[in-house]
């Protein structure tokens, strides 16, 4: 199957399903071939969860992330005398696990084809007279000294991001594992033959969803007619073959084992990401 792309990987960064229940039997390796466990239909991925997500970031985790470090800065700046309120941030538009397997909104096939939608900005840049104070470039202002790194420096360790994302790398690693894994799955693989096969009825040939978003014929800076044709045929045999069901139901099978095989070295990751967003609340004020 293809690679992932930039586009079909927007938000492998991602968190998780609540943890596995206590079992008294160990979980079997699911190894290359899990079975056959799509019991769901699932139409699109705009809310989908998978077992990991809880030791990645999410799309909210992000926004709230952001939000936090926006209040230390407001408060570190106007502790130096420049103060700045930076304006509110609005939450994205594309959720965490939306693009994972793939297109999967008819509505933004019919508008966008497979092209990103732009996204309003959610946070203006600091004025370029107080951004020595934000860098650290400047070392005192109003004779009040500026903190190591700047106002962005100080933010940053309060909210124990540094730790973060080096905790952050196993289940970063397990998370993108899990999926080139599922890809070869026999149910995905059955799966995927089914959608190219209604795609081939649609008039478009493609292997697997991946090479349909990969197609070099839609990398022009705006989509036309015809990509915004194959985009709408890819979305509605995914539906039609149940393949986001199926798919993420085998790399669900896949991210649990993972979870129990790595459960002490994944201790850490959590307990990182807790005490940052923990952090990161508080400095919000939520």
């Amino acid at each position: 199957m293809t690679t992932l792309s930039s586009r079909a990987c927007f938000g492998m960064a991602v968190l998780l399903l609540p943890l596995l229940s206590a079992c008294t039997a160990a979980p079997a390796d699911p190894g290359e071939t899990p079975g056959p466990t799509a019991a769901h239909r699932l139409a699109d991925s705009k809310a989908l969860k998978l077992p990991l997500d809880d030791y990645l970031l999410t799309t909210i985790d992000a926004g709230e992330l952001a939000r936090g470090r926006d209040s230390l800065m407001q408060r570190c700046l106007g502790g130096l005398g420049a103060p700045y309120t930076p304006k509110a941030r609005e939450s994205a538009d594309i959720e965490t696990n939306e693009r994972r397997y793939g297109l999967a909104d008819a509505e933004l096939a019919k508008q966008h084809g497979y092209h990103v939608p732009d996204m309003a900005k959610t946070a203006e840049d600091y004025p370029s007279a107080i951004m020595p104070l934000v860098t650290g470039e400047a070392t005192t202002h109003n004779g009040v000294p500026v903190p190591e790194g700047g106002c962005a420096g100080q933010a940053q360790r309060e909210l124990h991001e540094a730790d973060l994302q080096g905790a952050l790398a196993l289940p970063q690693k397990l998370n993108m594992e899990s999926y080139l894994k599922s890809q070869k799955a026999p149910a995905v693989v059955k799966a995927t033959e089914a959608w190219s096969a209604c795609m081939k009825e649609s008039g478009h040939t493609y292997p697997d969803p991946l090479a349909a978003i990969n197609d070099k014929e839609f990398s022009a800076a705006t989509p036309g007619p015809h990509e915004k044709e194959v985009a709408l045929a890819d979305v509605l045999c995914k539906q039609k073959v149940n393949l986001i069901g199926i798919w993420s139901d085998a790399e669900s099978e896949y991210q649990q084992f993972a979870i129990e095989t790595n459960k002490s070295t994944l201790a850490e990751p959590l307990a990182a990401k807790q005490k940052t967003m923990a952090a990161a609340k508080a400095a919000a004020g939520q």
